[in-house]
């Protein structure tokens, strides 16, 4: 699957755009940019061979109807690379429900919607964290706890490893956890928890 989203820009006199690439069996990100406008047709289609191309697993591509999916060149580019392309039913809801789900949770996760950046790189920086988080640290329900990452690259997921916690009655047991949480990011919006040393 393919979509953009727009970011408005600090004081919302410029707006960025976010294109996403999804494995929407895995629900993996394959590739992502941020463009400081609406990108036009041949930008989409040499960023899209650029960072896609090398995905073995890309049979179909389910874009939005956006200018950027529908030209005639973008379309032959896919005949070339043997990739079906499939848009998503108008009005239909679900027809996009993935992407459309991957774009709240970075929305969300990110601050996405009160942090108005100034500089592309600043808006980039935090979209890597947000996508390295959602693809090999965030479970998703969908997949059996299973990461995208663990999922895509059929790891057996982290989580069929943990150990239950010790339990105790009040003022027994353990004083300290087992493990501490830490960020991903500078921001401090994603967290992780880390293994204390022993």
């Amino acid at each position: 699957m393919a979509d953009l989203t727009d970011v408005p820009g600090l004081f919302r006199f410029f707006h960025f755009k976010i294109a996403v690439v999804l494995d929407a069996f895995a629900r993996m990100p394959l590739a992502a940019r941020v463009f400081p406008a609406e990108p036009s047709s041949p930008i989409s289609r040499s960023s899209f061979e650029r960072r896609v191309v090398g995905s073995a697993h890309l049979a179909t591509l389910s874009p939005t109807k956006g200018s950027q999916f529908t030209d005639s060149r973008f379309r032959k580019l896919l005949t070339r690379l043997g990739v079906r392309h499939r848009f998503g039913a108008i009005g239909k809801v679900g027809s996009i429900a993935l992407i459309e789900r991957l774009w709240k949770t970075l929305k969300n996760n990110l601050s996405l919607r009160s942090f108005k950046p100034l500089f592309q790189q600043d808006l980039e920086r935090r979209l890597y964290f947000g996508l390295l988080y959602y693809a090999y640290i965030k479970p998703h329900q969908a997949l059996r706890g299973a990461t995208p990452a663990e999922f895509f690259f059929r790891l057996p997921p982290a989580h069929l490893q943990a150990v239950a916690p010790p339990r105790a009655r009040p003022r027994e047991g353990p004083s300290e956890a087992p493990f501490d949480i830490r960020f991903l990011d500078p921001e401090r919006k994603l967290p992780i928890l880390v293994r204390n040393a022993a």
